[in-house]
């Protein structure tokens, strides 16, 4: 079970006491990541989180934070996505309240000293080459600004460009922390062994003291006329890497469970159609998967793989073969069975963690309409029948508004639309 609250200076709390453990779980989730930034300002997100562990007033430097959280054998880290940014510390139960000290400490009281963000400011880059030199990241990158439009919010890099890195300024960086980092837009959410009554006074006392500023509203994210698009990204590649994409759904959509399921099945685990098909029978592939990822007003469906260059149109011609299969036939009773099952499988074995309990609650008070618990979430699920993924599938794969988009030496798609025949 789990208990909501909210602090005066407007942040939420959600606390999910589990005594079954000796661990705690901290979370703060923070509304705002690369879709809240200026398009001159991209990166500055991620470039924020990162100095957030380089120094507060009381503990000036990068070393002292990991020598503390160290001290205790604590789990530490954050990260950015398009629409929240993330903080968390695991630790034992009884080292609750220094987890929670530490991170009100940086989320009030980080220093931002000049020549730490230039010295991060290195690093960043460094972490961009990183990905440049990663096909299979950079490759979701191309897919998301092809698909979202070039300097949108949803299609610009959650990790910045390096133009824009090299000039994002130290008073940006602050302005930006000032802006954002407010009660409104805060959600903490605590997992695991503690008592309810003495956690929830401890995180008033230690966040308590954070204005609670504007909430961030979300501009609706403008869709590019849909119709079918071959992007090639050229590159020296021994695979040609791609993503096949389409419409999603938003967080609250009333199929986005129904979705979820199909992208199980088509390409979700290693008994999916897709890894049958393309990998496993005709041996195209050794990467292949399906997801479906949602945003608050919009989502994506999308299927990438790393493909044999000399196969490429074989591979997509068997990936179409199998989108036409479930558009025409829908999915079996024992494959729909499966999948829930397997969904099932994976939330069990997420309850033995602190930090999965965590997020699964604090990412539906950041963004969802409802809280549910797992039980919950799970009934709705279960509800999902085979004609909800025979009408979504008819639906969302819709050949006309289909994405192709592909890294590799390639420098035209065109030989490849035939192929494409779903």
């Amino acid at each position: 079970m789990f208990t909501q609250h909210r602090l005066s200076n407007s942040i939420r709390i959600i606390l999910a006491p589990h005594d079954e453990t000796r661990a705690v779980s901290l979370l703060v989730l923070i509304r705002v990541g690369s879709r809240s930034e200026e398009p001159g300002q991209s990166g500055v997100s991620h470039f924020l989180e990162h100095l957030m562990f380089k120094g507060t007033a009381r503990r000036p430097s990068t070393l002292v934070i990991s020598q503390e959280l160290d001290s205790v054998g604590a789990e530490y880290n954050a990260f950015t996505a398009k629409d929240q940014t993330g903080y968390y510390i695991k630790s034992a139960s009884a080292n609750l309240e220094l987890a929670a000290d530490m991170l009100s400490d940086m989320l009030s009281n980080s220093l931002f000293v000049a020549e730490e963000v230039e010295r991060e400011r290195g690093t960043i880059l460094e972490e961009i080459n990183m990905y440049e030199d990663n096909p299979m990241a950079k490759v979701e990158n191309f897919f998301d600004e092809d698909f979202f439009g070039p300097g949108t919010p949803l299609g610009r890099y959650v990790i910045g460009v390096p133009r824009t890195v090299r000039a994002i300024t130290r008073e940006q960086i602050v302005n930006y922390w000032r802006q954002h980092y407010v009660g409104e837009n805060i959600v903490i959410s605590l997992s695991g062994n503690f008592k309810p009554e003495r956690a929830l006074a401890m995180l008033a006392r230690k966040f308590g003291s954070l204005p609670a500023g504007r909430f961030n509203s979300v501009k609706k994210a403008r869709l590019l006329p849909r119709r079918p698009q071959l992007a090639a990204h050229y590159k020296k590649t021994n695979q040609g890497h791609m993503v096949l994409g389409f419409s999603g759904v938003p967080y609250n959509h009333k199929d986005r469970e129904a979705l979820g399921l199909l992208a199980i099945i088509l390409g979700g685990n290693m008994s999916s159609r897709l890894f049958i098909s393309v990998r496993e029978r005709l041996g195209l592939c050794y990467f292949i998967r399906a997801q479906a990822e949602s945003y608050e007003d919009t989502g994506t469906f999308s299927i990438q793989a790393g493909l044999d260059l000399g196969k490429v149109g074989q591979a997509l011609k068997a990936i179409a073969i199998e989108l036409k299969s479930v558009k025409q036939g829908g999915v079996n009773k024992e494959e729909l069975a499966k999948a829930k099952q397997y969904i099932k499988g994976k939330t069990d074995l997420s309850l033995e963690e602190s930090l999965d309990v965590a997020s699964f609650y604090g990412k539906q008070v950041l963004f969802h309409r409802q809280v549910l618990t797992p039980e919950q979430a799970l009934k709705r699920v279960m509800a999902v029948t085979k004609s909800d993924i025979a009408r979504l599938a008819k639906k969302a794969l819709d050949k006309r508004q289909l994405n192709l988009v592909m890294l590799s030496p390639f420098k035209s798609l065109n030989r490849f639309a035939k192929f494409l025949d779903i």
